[in-house]
């Protein structure tokens, strides 16, 4: 759309007749990018008021900021904002990151395209990414609905529930980044595989894989595979989180979740999995790294449990951790395929450590192994 034409559309937007909530701060928000741009001129300097007279004159029409930036407005709130263009965004709100970032380490993050499927986790995830500055161009994909379970780990209101949870992860990443570009796919499949993927050009430079759904974790990883798309998955584990990393970009042959299950019977998959076959396969997909209460409650899905449960600790920490990943990997840093445990309790929880707490763990870990084979035989 044209700027005239933009202008043309606000002032109608304006002229409607409903009550437009407009927030202007360009004013605070060029000084503040003024102060980021010349750090060395205190505030009480005699030269500071001069000096910022002439870069308003310079860059900013001469002072004159009605004309100046642009809109962004947000339907769902009935709000229009004031804000500067969108690399100048960018660069300020992307200012505290530097030099913990570097420049060009930001340009390439920025510019990084990334998929997200599963937004429970998945959104987490999304809005550390986008918060830090990453993924300018986002695939979000997810067909469910927001449930008032999900509401211990999902960052939204009782306001959203019952809408589709790419819905507020839209409305929360454009709040945000107004400038963000998104796509938004109801869930994952064979249907919608290419476009979420992409080709080219428009491919995708990572995928974050957060969905329940077994068969389609496994389809996923095929179809990044092919593509030779790198993928990571965060898996709550307790308060803690055991972080995926699988490099297809670098190691295209790579088997499936490090070869923990055979590579046919996960082609096989049904689309329906009886509880035998979903709890054999999380128990395999997981592995023995999770904690004692995890295990246990691994078993009783199903039967005391409707399904694996899930901390608001650890989905906070899941998005930090894959975000923190997604960006090693997405500016060329040293991200090695594997698992990798981000352990609050081994940290932080002072009787860790102690023989009578490592006896237990062990006590815990055996009877859930004879639990297992009792129940289904031998691990996949």
């Amino acid at each position: 759309m044209s700027r005239r034409r933009d202008v043309a559309a606000f002032a109608e937007l304006r002229a409607c007749g409903e009550p437009l909530h407009e927030v202007d701060t360009l004013p605070d928000i060029i000084e503040e990018f003024f102060r980021v741009e010349f750090p060395f001129l205190a505030v009480d300097s005699p030269h500071y008021q001069v000096t910022y007279r002439r870069y308003l004159a310079s860059k900013w029409n001469d002072g004159d900021l009605r004309r100046a930036g642009v809109w962004a407005y947000f339907p769902w709130r009935h709000t229009a904002v004031h804000l500067p263009d969108e690399m100048t965004y960018l660069r300020l709100r992307t200012a505290r990151n530097r030099d913990l970032i570097t420049h060009q380490e930001q340009q390439r993050y920025h510019a990084a395209r990334v998929g997200v499927a599963g937004l429970s986790v998945g959104m987490s995830a999304v809005m550390t990414l986008v918060g830090t500055g990453g993924a300018s161009r986002l695939r979000i994909a997810d067909p469910d609905t927001l449930a008032l379970t999900n509401l211990n780990r999902v960052t939204a209101s009782v306001c959203h529930l019952g809408l589709p949870k790419t819905a507020i992860c839209a409305e929360r990443v454009w709040e945000l980044n107004p400038f963000q570009h998104i796509e938004v796919f109801n869930g994952l499949s064979e249907r919608t595989a290419e476009d979420f993927f992409g080709r080219g050009a428009n491919g995708l430079d990572l995928l974050i894989e957060e969905t329940d759904d077994l068969r389609v974790k496994a389809f996923a990883r095929f179809a990044a595979r092919s593509r030779k798309v790198p993928v990571v998955m965060a898996t709550d584990n307790g308060d803690n989180v055991l972080v995926d990393v699988e490099r297809y970009d670098l190691e295209p042959e790579r088997p499936l979740f490090h070869g923990a299950v055979d590579q046919d019977r996960l082609r096989r998959l049904p689309e329906q999995l009886t509880d035998a076959e979903r709890i054999t396969l999380a128990d395999a997909l997981v592995g023995s790294e999770v904690t004692a209460r995890m295990k246990l409650s691994l078993l009783q899905v199903g039967t005391r449990l409707v399904s694996w449960p899930q901390l608001g600790t650890a989905a906070g920490l899941a998005g930090a951790a894959l975000a923190y990943t997604a960006r090693r990997i997405l500016t060329g840093h040293p991200m090695p395929s594997g698992r990798y445990a981000v352990d609050l309790d081994a940290v932080l929880d002072v009787g860790h450590h102690a023989p009578q707490a490592v006896a237990e763990r062990e006590r815990v870990d055996a009877e859930y192994t004879a639990s297992m084979r009792a129940l289904f035989g031998e691990a996949p």
